[in-house]
């Protein structure tokens, strides 16, 4: 069953938390390392080739959740403003529509959609707890040759909202964020692959 993000109230829920925390973070000034498990719920019914399923006389996508890992690494050129980087791993499974893709027609069945999003971006730390970030990449296509595609990489880009919640071991933290990311075609169409993802990781600095 597809779930879905509602950008909106989860923006909210990260301000007003965000907002309330009393305790202070001493994040040092040092670089800060976050390994992290990602849900990703797709948006509109084109992700992937482009090509809409029909499921029942309505069309709906072939893919429409995903699983992942990534790392980040965040380096800081001034008082709570890091330059960021970042490298993953997102496989977005098929749905229970993908049997009557246009893959699916010619007997073969469609594969996951798996991509490598490799970006470089900026942080900025509101308070102790808050950030918001934007980055910017390419987005590798890991199977291309399954998914009959044309192009293996596409430009990327995403704006996120995340907290910084502090751990008992001195300069460890949990980083937790949601975002929403978009990636151009790796088919010759104008289609855009987005989705809202979130993100939960352990974080530590150097």
């Amino acid at each position: 069953m597809k779930f879905t993000f509602n950008a909106l109230i989860y923006s909210f829920l990260f301000i007003c938390l965000g907002s309330a925390a009393n305790a202070q973070i001493n994040v040092p000034d040092s670089v800060r390392i976050s390994i992290g498990a990602e849900l990703a719920s797709t948006t509109g019914t084109d992700f992937g080739t482009g090509t809409n399923t029909p499921s029942g006389g309505t069309a709906a996508s072939a893919y429409n959740n995903g699983v992942g890992i990534s790392l980040h690494v965040d380096v800081p050129i001034m008082s709570q403003f890091y330059v960021t980087a970042s490298a993953g791993y997102i496989t977005f499974l098929t749905s229970k529509d993908a049997g009557s893709s246009q893959q699916a027609v010619t007997g073969n069945n469609l594969a996951n959609f798996n991509t490598i999003p490799l970006k470089i971006g900026l942080k900025l730390l509101l308070g102790n707890r808050f950030y918001v970030q934007a980055e910017a990449g390419e987005t590798i296509l890991a199977n291309k040759a399954a998914l009959y595609a044309l192009y293996s990489n596409a430009f990327t880009w995403t704006p996120q909202l995340g907290l910084v919640l502090p751990l008992k071991k001195r300069h460890t933290y949990i980083d937790a964020g949601i975002r929403y990311e978009s990636t151009q075609t790796f088919y010759n169409n104008t289609n855009v692959n987005s989705f809202w993802a979130l993100r939960v990781a352990y974080a530590f600095n150097l």
